[in-house]
């Protein structure tokens, strides 16, 4: 079982994913803009999560997928998450970009469900092994 975070303003992508998710046994979390989603991954911290690059606009500050790694990698609780960009802008730029800011993978849009799920659950395991205290030696 992988806790998910899906993180998107399009309903229809939201409901889809969750029912992929879900059916596939995972615990599924969905926000719709940066806030919502670090107000979810502090109360319940994700294993990985699934975010769209662009959404809406919250208040007067541009919210995107970016933004929300950013904020993820920098508390401590979230800082070791999976995050996969997932877009319909599979352009060289975007995709070096997504590499660049430290994005663990990037799928484009319209997404192969059973494909997705296998990374999702792929990378959860990626990132159990970088969670903070895994590794360590007890002293």
């Amino acid at each position: 079982m992988v806790r998910v975070l899906i993180v998107d303003d399009d309903p229809s992508t939201v409901a889809f994913m969750n029912l992929a998710f879900e059916s596939a046994g995972d615990v599924v979390d969905t926000a719709s803009t940066v806030e919502e989603a670090m107000r979810h991954a502090a109360d319940h911290p994700p294993d990985v999560v699934l975010s769209d690059l662009t959404f809406r606009r919250e208040g007067d500050e541009a919210s995107d997928g970016f933004l929300l790694l950013k904020k993820l990698r920098d508390h401590a609780a979230t800082a070791h998450v999976g995050v996969l960009a997932v877009s319909g802008a599979d352009f060289p730029d975007v995709l070096r970009a997504t590499e660049d800011q430290g994005f663990d993978g990037f799928v484009a849009k319209p997404v192969d469900v059973a494909a997705l799920i296998s990374l999702v659950h792929s990378l959860s395991e990626q990132v159990a092994a970088r969670a903070p205290g895994k590794g360590e030696i007890d002293g």
